[in-house]
């Protein structure tokens, strides 16, 4: 690294250049040279070493990049250390397989998902015992449950307390109030906020890009789609058990050591359901997963 050279985060990319918030402020940068002939892929969440060509107004040129820690290929995005994953009772309705889809993803991404219940402040009697119910569902497992409002500000100061120093990613179904949330975050910032739709109860997706946004001292929180982690990575499909926690801990048990889980003789996960030990939804999706790995297997193979 030259004197002129600096070490940054991408925070921004665009069709032609890319923004790097760097210690003196941020540069607008290109990529040209080894990089480019190597057809390097930098995105939002990189760490690069930037070499200035111009101070006024300042730009530069990507001339390295830092190894990942981890990647999401799409929308692409890198070293991710928290995900958030924003969701309501109703408007729209509780999606249980677009949660589960969204936890298997940040396990197989290695992320660390967390859970939140936006809107609270809409809540009835009745929602809250259906998030009671959810909760000690996925309390169990592990994950860690937020109750948010951006009309209240209720959990957003223990929202922003989890993301200090750390990057973080927004995620959630359109219409669960995602941009809402961010803006009270930075209120400074315009996020495009859609509205719920009369027809399928969801909102209308507002984000097409990422940016990172600054959160001081030193975190960044990205506002994603949420489809970037509902549409799950292609694993082999014996290995989809490896990411739900709760029958990971139960490998071994069943009575053939080959046990997918799916209905077959001696298996542990048909007792413990029968016990009301493990959560049906669940075991359904878990099986819904592992028989789209297998057409997509199938399907490649073809």
């Amino acid at each position: 690294m030259t004197k002129n050279t600096l070490s940054g985060r991408v925070i921004e990319e665009q069709k032609n250049y890319f923004l790097v918030d760097l210690p003196q402020g941020r540069i607008r940068a290109g990529i040209r040279g080894l990089l480019k002939k190597k057809k390097a892929r930098i995105c939002s969440g990189d760490m690069v070493d930037v070499e200035f060509i111009n101070l006024e107004p300042p730009e530069g040129i990507i001339t390295g990049l830092h190894e990942r820690k981890n990647f999401l290929p799409r929308p692409a995005l890198a070293n991710i250390d928290y995900v958030f994953f924003i969701h309501t009772i109703k408007e729209p309705p509780l999606d249980l397989e677009a949660l589960d889809r969204f936890l298997f993803s940040t396990e197989v991404y290695t992320f660390k998902p967390f859970i939140v219940f936006n809107k609270i402040d809409l809540h009835t009697e009745n929602d809250m015992l259906k998030i009671d119910e959810v909760t000690t569902i996925y309390k169990k497992i592990g994950y860690q449950i937020i109750h948010t409002s951006a009309f209240t500000g209720d959990g957003i100061e223990n929202l922003v307390a989890l993301c200090k120093n750390h990057i973080s990613a927004f995620t959630g179904l359109s219409g669960a109030g995602k941009s809402t949330l961010l803006s009270k975050i930075f209120p400074d910032t315009d996020f495009k906020i859609g509205n719920i739709s009369d027809h399928t109860q969801r909102g209308t997706h507002t984000t097409t890009n990422i940016t990172l946004h600054h959160l001081k001292p030193d975190g960044y929180i990205a506002d994603t789609p949420g489809l970037s982690f509902i549409n799950i990575p292609e694993i082999p499909e014996e290995t989809v058990v490896n990411y739900f926690p709760e029958l990971y801990s139960k490998i071994g048990q069943c009575r053939f050591n080959n046990c997918t889980h799916n209905g077959e003789p001696g298996c542990i996960i048909d007792k413990l359901l029968q016990k009301n030990e493990l959560s049906f939804s669940r075991i359904l999706n878990y099986r819904k997963i592992f028989k789209e790995m297998v057409k997509r297997r199938k399907t490649f193979k073809n």
